[in-house]
């Protein structure tokens, strides 16, 4: 049974990963090849819906379209549950999706994504194949560095060309992108350039030149005239009023005449597009989010700078065991009243502070009757990261992970000795064994992620002058060493690429490995990511390239949805899910540095303190101007946000109740 989805392909090549949409005809899934890895889009062909004639036309049309603007299929798969058309897979979804409310794409980009599609039509129509359904939901999109590639998709009501009515004619489609003669059950090319037309129009304004029931639109598609907005350049002006003539004759002949027309156009307009849009970005809100000041609720005085905040709170929650989730902040249960921690990382410090549950966002934190002892600890090495799990503290530094027990934070101990304190500075054990373990160490730097509950970790060893890492996974339950990476313990381990730069869990079962990959001419040149996909038992179940580079990837609060960072965009960051593939690019009026996640969204963090609130689907919900110069951000579930601030040679640790703010997060 497919990991994902409880449908699944028995005696296929391919498994199932989880469905992405509804065609006209069946079901859409994504898949994996169970060799390769790679992703497959599998759009299923209900019989009763889809009967043998229309599926074999569509097929047929298929296999002759071989175009980078067009959606490829490969292969015909049939199984005991269906049968299926095996086809490229686009993770960035369809058009649609990108023509959100609220959002506005760079009108240099709309004129990009226009040309993809006038190119791929053109291939088609070469083929005497008439789309009759252009529409967003019907063009797809795949991620590049500077935008989005345009592919079109659903063949499924294709016709073959002729330039009136006739038979298998009819006035199958979607009215609001409709040329005046398919009312008629006629089509031609020109049918889908006028299509093309309204998407133009649509794109470039926000809004189509026709709207209303269906009867109004098609009244309009054939009485009315096409308004042109003042704001649109004239260049582009005779294009759209070309493209959506009335008369099949007096438009565009062909999607190259047009394709050449956008791009004459498009140079044109280049320069009073640019300066109306006044800068690079690729996503622009349109709605203007008000800009909410700060209020603190409690602020402390930093005497060092803090490198990352964690967070965790412990209670009365549900066992450990039950929880199988990947969350930055695990929930910890021991005994006695709730409490919530707030662990600082300074270099080869590690300070926790705790606070019973509530107090700190009461604002009376700061009082010291109020505050538990502060714990701070002092490891031998940096830390670069700390993993807080029910087994204990694991601080990963270098090239070493320790284990520190929670009690150590939890009970409040204080400083250690002197004698601890400066067997650490002379590089011996900092702690007795009992308080500090060291759990692994390694010649070379190193990835770690730790599953949520604590049961088992993967580590990755980087080997840059070789061309695999080694990947290699531990068990954690009894603090075991080596866990074999193969099934019967003969097998070699699992190598993803050398340029690994991240490990995170994607559930209690699967670990996810992001490699860069990089120019093969220079070796230096990042092009896009590697995403592989590894069992526990080191087994690879999916691989699969991302065309943009990423950077600062962070795991959200629901499994197998991360967030990320692009080198190239400094105003947008993106919405990953794993389950299946879908990557989002959410433009932000922001330039952000520092990401957090919570149950309900994301925080995103500038250096000169202003604040986005996202919610989990990337819709902004709030601005905050907040404190300048933050050097790490944490949310302590679920409606305090934590900043700690450095500028030269001080700091600030701030408080701040979300609640306070004028931002719309539903707790």
């Amino acid at each position: 049974m497919s990991y994902l989805l409880a449908k699944d392909l028995k005696r296929s090549k391919y498994r199932l990963l989880g469905l992405i949409g509804q065609g006209q005809f069946g079901r859409v899934y994504c898949a994996s090849h169970r060799k390769t890895g790679c992703l497959f889009a599998l759009k299923e062909l209900d019989k009763q819906r889809f009967p043998t004639h229309k599926f074999l036309r569509e097929l047929r049309f298929l296999l002759s379209l071989q175009h980078a603007n067009i959606v490829t299929c490969y292969a015909l798969e049939h199984t005991p549950t269906g049968r299926y058309l095996v086809m490229d897979y686009c993770e960035g979804g369809t058009l649609r999706g990108l023509m959100g409310e609220g959002v506005r794409l760079h009108p240099v980009q709309c004129l990009k994504l226009m040309i993809d599609l006038l190119l791929g039509l053109d291939h088609a129509h070469s083929r005497n194949i008439i789309h009759c359904d252009i529409k967003p939901e019907n063009i797809l999109l795949t991620l590049q560095a500077d935008g989005w590639t345009a592919r079109v998709s659903d063949f499924g009501i294709a016709q073959l060309h002729q330039e009136s009515a006739g038979k298998d004619s009819s006035n199958t489609g979607s009215p609001a992108y409709m040329a005046p003669e398919r009312f008629y059950g006629q089509y031609a090319v020109t049918s889908d350039l006028y299509a093309v037309g309204i998407l133009l129009f649509e794109l470039l304004t926000g809004d189509r030149p026709f709207s209303g029931v269906p009867a109004d639109m098609m009244s309009a598609h054939l009485n009315a005239p096409v308004k042109i907005p003042e704001t649109m350049p004239v260049a582009l002006h005779a294009v759209i009023l070309k493209a959506l003539q009335k008369l099949p004759a007096r438009r565009f002949q062909s999607a190259a005449e047009m394709a050449t027309a956008v791009q004459v156009a498009a140079a044109e307009a280049k320069p009073e597009l640019e300066q109306a849009w006044a800068d690079s970005r690729l996503l622009r809100s349109s709605i203007v989010l008000p800009i909410h000041v700060c209020k603190y609720v409690h602020q402390d005085v930093l005497q060092a700078e803090v490198q990352q905040l964690i967070t965790a709170s412990t209670g009365t929650s549900p066992p450990v065991s039950a929880i199988d989730a990947v969350a930055t902040v695990p929930v910890l249960v021991t005994a006695g009243s709730s409490a919530e921690q707030i662990y600082q990382i300074r270099n080869h410090y590690i300070s926790c502070q705790s606070y019973p549950e509530g107090l700190l966002a009461a604002g009376i934190a700061s009082e010291g009757e109020a505050r538990s002892l502060v714990t701070s600890v002092r490891l031998p090495k940096a830390v670069k990261e700390l993993l807080v799990r029910p087994q204990g503290c694991f601080a990963v530094t270098q090239r070493s992970i320790y284990r520190l027990p929670i009690a150590l934070f939890q009970q409040g101990i204080a400083q250690p000795s002197q004698t601890h304190v400066q067997q650490a500075a002379n590089g011996m054990t900092p702690l007795q064994p009992a308080v500090l373990n060291l759990v692994a160490e390694f010649s070379r730097d190193f990835l770690a992620t730790i599953e949520a509950s604590g049961r088992w970790m993967a580590v990755a060893v980087l080997e840059p002058d070789k061309v695999t890492s080694v990947l290699g996974f531990w068990s954690l339950s009894r603090m075991q060493a080596f866990k074999s990476s193969s099934r019967n313990g003969s097998a070699a381990a699992p190598r993803p690429s050398a340029h690994l730069f991240h490990l995170t869990m994607a559930d209690s079962r699967y670990v996810a490995a992001f490699s860069h990959l990089v120019d093969k001419g220079t070796n230096s040149y990042i092009t896009g990511v590697l995403l592989e996909l590894f069992t526990r038992r080191g087994k690879r179940v999916s691989a699969f390239s991302l065309p943009v580079p990423l950077r600062q990837v962070l795991s959200g609060s629901t499994p197998y949805c991360l967030m990320a960072l692009e080198p190239g965009q400094t105003n947008s960051v993106l919405l990953i899910d794993l389950k299946p593939l879908r990557i989002v690019r959410v433009g932000v009026d922001i330039v952000p540095t520092l990401l957090a996640s919570a149950s309900w969204g994301y925080i995103l963090m500038a250096v000169d303190g202003q604040i986005i609130v996202l919610d989990r689907y990337g819709l902004a919900l709030g601005r905050i101007s907040g404190p300048a110069n933050p050097t790490a951000i944490a949310v302590l579930e679920p409606y305090s946000l934590l900043i700690a601030t450095w500028n030269a040679d001080q700091g600030c640790f701030y408080t701040i109740d979300l609640r306070q703010v004028n931002v719309d997060i539903v707790f």
